[in-house]
């Protein structure tokens, strides 16, 4: 224990106290006459009372702290991550005794954590195998996290290996800084079995189109047979196919394109026809859906000539699979303008190409723009066409960046589009004074040298029944690249460039009351949708009540009532049956009623049946990669005695300081309170008044 004083007092004032305390003790008791009739020991004694309560007063006004040092010893942490899904429900009793185990053989030496994981990851999660899917990539993942700056000795993770979500966990092993003990379950003999381990195809096709699938087949035993592949669509056979198999253990890529004959959501599936010798025939059949649209939507983007800017936007664009992009370069105008949906101008006008002409069709029609503004854009050509935005003319550039306005309610982005928002590289931008008119939303202002200014970087409205957008800047190629470095994906840059084509080109009939939904679900999905109400104002508003009525395949009704979340509608009815839904969403505003009609698909989820054969080397591998060891689960007792006798394990001590100030100690005040009394009451005692 030490004391230390207030930063503000030197250990002067300590050498004071003691001078003054000592001082006038001397004085009260052997220098006043009253005192004449004591004893030299009466004196002493009273004198030592006074020193010492004065010294406390005085110790008291200099605002002592008492710092003590506490030692404080960590148990290691055992994770112990426990395979949820399906493909180990048999094995749930087998957990339970094992968790038994763990808890009685190391609660006293550990700090036991339990882990559950399937399709998520959850703490003390109950073992029920009842997940729909597998991810050990996230489970691992989750604990790298969770256990940063924690003293983690090691974990036991136990599962049969067959991971079915997310990415490979082998990938991902090597970043964690403790050992992982591997625990396999289940069967890993290999059995007679045809089955489809993933198809790849488009969300989206058109109709008669042809569109791509691709079927990944897995043959086991079947050396020298022939498997017969179909396609249905409707109760039809619409594709079908043979595959040789040539090896007991054998991979195979079979490409099919059909063509798109029906609108709408058109159920798919894809049949492996069983071998009289499988015991598993779940995994011969996968249905899926797809969505046929009658055409696309095209999009015309005219520049001078080749641009990253525009790269990147095709980019985002290619995605969304009911979107064609037609790049124009230099004065090759097309003659009829009236099949595109929105013309995206790149630096247009510019000082190569003032294009007055087109210019002014634009002007006069109302085909939904895109200005793409930067250092060669002629502004004054600009200016003078009055639709929403006005930047004063100048041959100097500035360096942008992006601050997302919170008032922006055209459309939702996420938090990590507004992040890249702010974080993102800085554009190139006409420097000058930038007005935009009252009828447009500015989704993000500029900032210049970390200063945020009132001119707009990013605006989007509807001007004279025409809907209109502006991004004053050069250089958004540099976002998607950064999008990328950041987060190792393109996702918040092509949710930002996606939103704002689909904002700009939406026709003004389909603008005031939207619902927002994807078209397929899998049955483990909650079924969510957002919806958006604009006033004749364009402005967003959420007063009315939104409702839906949802109807299945089998004609149960469902009804809801959205709820209002900041300016739009946002409704979870959970979950649902699978099958084929169509809905009917209306609202009223004003005298205006609204209706808005959809379909959607629920598609059954049984991946995890799919595949049953165990994969202990995926378990091995994870083990090796992080110093651990691997067993089967009837050999458990080996590996627990391993980390028992694993040295580098072992608690961790650190100290601990607490400071209190004199003042706040209770102790002290009523020692204090004591020599003041025992002084008082020897004084009167002894006759000393």
């Amino acid at each position: 224990m030490e004391i230390s004083f207030d930063h503000s007092f030197s250990g002067w004032w300590v050498l004071l106290a003691l001078l003054l305390s000592s001082v006038i003790s001397f004085l009260l008791y052997y220098r006043n006459s009253d005192n004449s009739n004591l004893s030299t020991f009466q004196k002493t004694f009273l004198a030592f009372l006074r020193f010492a309560s004065l010294f406390l007063i005085f110790l008291f006004l200099l605002s002592p702290l008492i710092r003590k040092v506490k030692k404080i010893k960590q148990l290691p942490i055992l994770a112990v991550a426990l395979d949820n899904s399906m493909s180990v429900k048999p094995q749930t009793a087998a957990f339970e005794e094992l968790s038994k185990t763990i808890k009685e053989r190391f609660s006293n030496d550990y700090e036991v954590e339990f882990w559950s994981f399937g399709e998520k990851v959850e703490s003390n999660g109950p073992i029920t195998g009842t997940e729909r899917r597998s991810d050990y990539g996230q489970m691992i993942k989750t604990l790298k996290n969770n256990y940063i700056n924690r003293n983690i000795g090691a974990m036991i993770l136990v599962g049969d290996g067959i991971y079915n979500q997310g990415q490979n966990p082998v990938n991902l092993a090597s970043a964690l800084k403790f050992p992982v003990y591997s625990i396999g379950v289940g069967d890993t003999t290999l059995k007679v079995d045809a089955g489809i381990r993933s198809v790849k195809t488009n969300k989206v096709a058109f109709l008669k189109n042809k569109f791509p699938i691709e079927i990944e087949l897995k043959f086991s035993k079947l050396k020298n047979k022939i498997a017969y592949i179909e396609i249905e669509n409707d109760r039809k056979i619409i594709y079908s196919s043979t595959v040789s198999v040539v090896s007991d253990d054998d991979f195979k890529l079979e490409f099919a394109s059909p063509e798109a004959t029906k609108t709408g959501l058109q159920h798919y599936k894809i049949r492996v026809r069983p071998f009289t010798e499988e015991s598993n025939i779940k995994n011969n059949e996968y249905e899926f859906v797809i969505q046929v649209l009658e055409n696309k939507q095209k999009i015309l983007l005219l520049s001078d000539g080749p641009h990253p800017d525009l790269g990147a936007l095709r980019n985002s664009l290619s995605e969304l699979q009911n979107y064609e992009t037609e790049l124009v370069t230099g004065n090759e105008i097309p003659d009829s303008l009236k099949k595109y949906s929105l013309i995206v101008f790149n630096q247009i006008p510019s000082k190569k190409n003032a294009a007055s002409t087109l210019l002014t069709k634009i002007r006069d029609s109302r085909i939904p723009v895109l200005f793409l503004i930067g250092p060669n854009t002629l502004l004054e050509q600009l200016n003078t066409l009055e639709i929403g935005m006005k930047i004063s003319a100048s041959n100097n550039t500035e360096e942008v960046q992006a601050i997302f306005d919170e008032n922006f309610s055209l459309f939702v982005l996420s938090n990590e589009t507004k992040d890249l928002l702010s974080m993102a590289p800085p554009l190139i931008s006409p420097f000058g004074n930038t007005e935009i008119s009252p009828l447009l939303q500015s989704l993000a202002s500029q900032s210049v040298k970390n200063i945020r200014t009132s001119k707009s970087i990013m605006a989007f409205g509807n001007d004279k029944g025409r809907k209109i957008g502006f991004i004053v800047g050069e250089g958004i190629w540099r976002w998607r690249l950064f999008n990328y470095q950041n987060s190792g994906d393109h996702e918040a840059f092509n949710e930002l460039m996606q939103k704002i084509v689909q904002y700009v080109s939406l026709k003004e009939n389909e603008d005031n009351f939207n619902v927002n939904y994807p078209a397929l679900y899998q049955e483990t999905d909650n079924i969510e949708f957002t919806a958006e109400l604009y006033n004749d104002s364009y402005e967003l508003v959420n007063t009315p009540d939104v409702n839906i009525r949802i109807k299945s395949d089998s004609l149960k009704e469902y009804n809801y009532t959205f709820d209002r979340t900041s300016d739009y509608y946002r409704l979870n009815a959970g979950n649902l049956q699978p099958g084929d839904y169509t809905f009917e969403a209306e609202t009223q505003l004003g005298n205006q009623q609204f209706k808005e009609k959809g379909s959607f698909s629920i598609l059954k989820n049984e991946v995890e049946l799919q595949n049953i054969q165990a994969d202990f080397g995926l378990l091995y591998q994870i083990a090796q990669q992080t110093g651990g060891q691997f067993v089967p689960i009837d050999k458990y007792g080996t590996l627990l005695d391993a980390i028992g006798d694993n040295k580098q394990i072992a608690a961790q001590e650190h100290q601990q300081t607490f400071l209190t100030e004199w003042i706040n100690l209770k102790t002290m005040f009523f020692v204090l309170i004591i020599l003041l009394g025992v002084e008082w009451f020897f004084r009167k005692y002894w006759g000393i008044y």
